[in-house]
């Protein structure tokens, strides 16, 4: 049995509807569950939901005495009440707080992987936190040097060179050292949380049609054609740089790719997301531990209403406890 922490999100948004449309209706997992929130939050959001939950207090039980027909809470409490759909920039560091709680005790082994509900950037931000993203403060907390987002489906698995930046600062980011990190990265993963031995990554170029043979910017043909070359004849199988718009298209394959590496972020996660939203998952691969994330945002126009779907979150915690039972 796996035990996984989960981070429920912005406690205004559609995190905690889809931690209890999850978790609390006792199904029966190979995992448990325990959920970073505030236990008030939670009784008042499955009442307007329509749903019965049993919330029971985490105190710290081993993964054997979490029964699935329990809704387990490490107790996070807020300051003052907050309602469905109304955001409030006031309880950005609760959500702070409450997250890097998750991930030192996922680092100290008391759980077995992480899994994050959504969060906004802007209100957090705005609350007086310096906050890019989950991937950012995973790196600085965990004191990795470099991680990689990745997302994946059952249709495939896109990692990103680049995560949230502004699209004028990638191309200072694609650099030789870069992509080697990257690539090291994506290639060690796919083998030891997938167990493919021999991973083939494609590699997008940056420019249109991959540079064109250079008449559309240079990055193409002077970094990533060179490394792809120089890493294909040590322990690599690398197929690129590839034209973005038909790199996606699978009769032009000639062999089995595992995982694509996309150079920026609105580059690779439209494809993914539309073929596969609601069933997608976000991946944070370099880190000495599992952490998975929900592929949407906080929804708080959806928050607190019964057709709220939870499906991300439960591919979520299923790819988090699949991948464990691999380590």
């Amino acid at each position: 049995m796996t035990k996984l922490a989960v981070s429920s999100g912005d406690p205004a948004g559609i995190g905690p509807d889809i931690c209890i449309k999850a978790f609390g209706i006792k199904t029966k997992f190979n995992y448990s569950p325990v959920i970073f929130g505030d236990p008030d939050l939670f009784k008042d959001r499955a009442k307007i939901l329509g749903q019965k939950i049993d919330l029971q207090i985490y105190k710290g039980e081993d993964k054997e005495l979490l029964s699935n027909n329990c809704l387990w809470i490490q107790p996070h409490n807020l300051e003052q009440p907050v309602a469905p759909g109304e955001p409030n920039a006031f309880y950005a560091g609760y959500l702070m707080d409450l997250f890097e709680d998750a991930i030192q005790r996922t680092i100290s082994n008391e759980f077995d992987g992480l899994v994050t509900g959504p969060i906004n950037k802007e209100l957090m931000n705005k609350g007086g936190v310096s906050f890019q993203g989950h991937t950012e403060v995973l790196a600085k907390v965990s004191k990795t040097q470099k991680v990689l987002m990745m997302l994946a489906s059952s249709e495939m698995k896109v990692a990103l060179a680049t995560t949230h930046i502004s699209i004028a600062e990638v191309p200072k980011m694609i650099t030789r050292n870069h992509l080697l990190s990257c690539l090291t990265i994506l290639r060690d993963d796919l083998r030891t949380k997938w167990n493919i031995s021999n991973p083939c990554i494609k590699i997008l170029g940056l420019n249109p049609h991959a540079g064109d043979g250079g008449f559309i910017g240079k990055e193409d043909q002077e970094i990533i054609e060179p490394l792809v070359s120089e890493l294909n004849k040590k322990d690599f199988n690398i197929v690129g740089p590839v034209s973005a718009d038909t790199a996606f298209i699978r009769k032009y394959d000639n062999q089995k790719i595992d995982a694509i590496l996309a150079m920026f972020h609105d580059q690779g996660l439209p494809v993914i997301k539309t073929l596969g939203f609601g069933n997608v998952v976000n991946i944070t691969l370099g880190l000495p531990f599992i952490r998975t994330s929900v592929d949407h945002g906080t929804a708080y126009d959806m928050a607190g209403r019964d057709q709220v779907d939870e499906s991300s979150m439960l591919e979520a915690a299923n790819l988090a406890a699949l991948i464990t039972s691999y380590q």
